[in-house]
């Protein structure tokens, strides 16, 4: 539960840094490859406790993704528009799915 809640702070940082401080995404790509790697590890130690894998699954993916978008900032230059977009949608993502496996606790032996 607490790296989901960890991950789901995360993803609002991404959003935030995505919206209102896109000088943090242009001035280096340092902070997408180091959000990324954070959602990974996170995810991962999620993955252990969560009820339902894919959740946390696709949050790693995710983080990878970013990771990737960083990488490919540091060598060859991506739009600014491209690299808005991609952290807007991974951090929602990466927050709604790591805030809903935090709450889904539904025990499925014990309703049948």
């Amino acid at each position: 539960m607490i790296p989901n809640l960890l991950n789901t702070v995360l993803g609002i940082v991404l959003v935030y840094g995505a919206i209102l401080a896109p000088d943090s995404l242009t001035a280096g790509v340092w902070a997408m490859i180091g959000s990324g790697a954070g959602i990974v590890l996170l995810a991962l130690w999620a993955r252990a406790g969560d009820r339902v894998k894919w959740f946390s699954m696709v949050n790693a993916i995710l983080g990878v993704a970013l990771i990737l978008l960083g990488l490919a900032g540091k060598v060859a230059g991506i739009h600014p528009l491209v690299r808005f977009w991609w952290v807007f949608w991974a951090g929602i993502i990466v927050a709604v799915l790591a805030l809903w496996s935090a709450l889904y606790n539904r025990d499925t032996a014990r309703t049948r």
